[in-house]
């Protein structure tokens, strides 16, 4: 069920997306909250996960598979021309694709990095809650050119697209020993950490965000409650 999670967060935050905008601060406060919850689990869980296993050469291939592979993702889907900068808005497909393929990404990390997570509910309350803001803002940005229904149907979108990451994600890791499992937990720790490095956190300090040093004592204190839950449980 927890799995599962984000796709619910996903849908429901499809629905409300035209209706309701979070603040700039509460934004910054879940980015930086989960950004800690995401960086310590991959520090206290995945990572030593990884490397007790004895198979060095697997583990920086799948890690430097991970990060490449996003690496060419952002950069095909980066869109050079900002026509919402200059006041046309982009087709839906264009403003969607970018979400789908990150909750497709999610998805897949989400299943590799439970396999070996301890804390097995952190990863998935953290994508929930930083997919369900960004559907709200994709949700945000559908309204201003278009009817309701399509911060609707953005959500349901990107909450299919995570299942099916989810789904091959559990199908590659249930037949995976060795080396093998090595190289894909290395390839989901890679994953995560980018995308909470240049997704979350680089949205969060952008220009107009808020910033202050009260928002940044959440990003501590998510890896203060990693480090305490792995310290009790341990």
């Amino acid at each position: 069920m927890l799995l599962i999670l984000p796709a619910i967060s996903m849908t429901f935050a499809g629905l409300m997306g035209s209706r309701i905008q979070p603040g700039k601060r509460f934004r910054a406060v879940i980015a930086h909250l989960v950004g800690g919850l995401v960086l310590g689990i991959a520090a206290a869980d995945l990572m030593p996960a990884a490397s007790n296993s004895g198979h060095p050469l697997a583990l920086a291939i799948g890690f430097c598979l991970g990060f490449s592979l996003l690496l060419v993702i952002n950069a095909v889907l980066k869109d050079p021309d900002d026509r919402s900068e200059q006041g046309r808005p982009r087709p839906m497909l264009l403003l969607t694709l970018p979400f789908l393929v990150d909750s497709l990404i999610d998805g897949l990390v989400v299943g590799i990095s439970s396999e070996a997570a301890e804390q097995q509910w952190v990863i998935p309350v953290s994508v929930a809650l930083e997919m369900g803001l960004a559907t709200l803002g994709l949700g945000t940005l559908l309204g201003r050119s278009g009817g309701r229904w399509r911060s609707g149907v953005s959500g349901a979108l990107m909450a299919v697209t995570y299942v099916i990451g989810l789904s091959i994600s559990l199908l590659i890791t249930n037949g995976l020993q060795g080396a093998a499992l090595t190289g894909t937990l290395a390839f989901g720790t890679a994953a995560l950490i980018y995308l909470v490095v240049e997704e979350v956190m680089k949205e969060a300090h952008a220009r107009g965000e808020d910033d202050s040093s009260l928002v940044n004592v959440a990003f501590f204190l998510g890896l203060l409650c990693i480090w305490l839950l792995d310290c009790v449980t341990s």
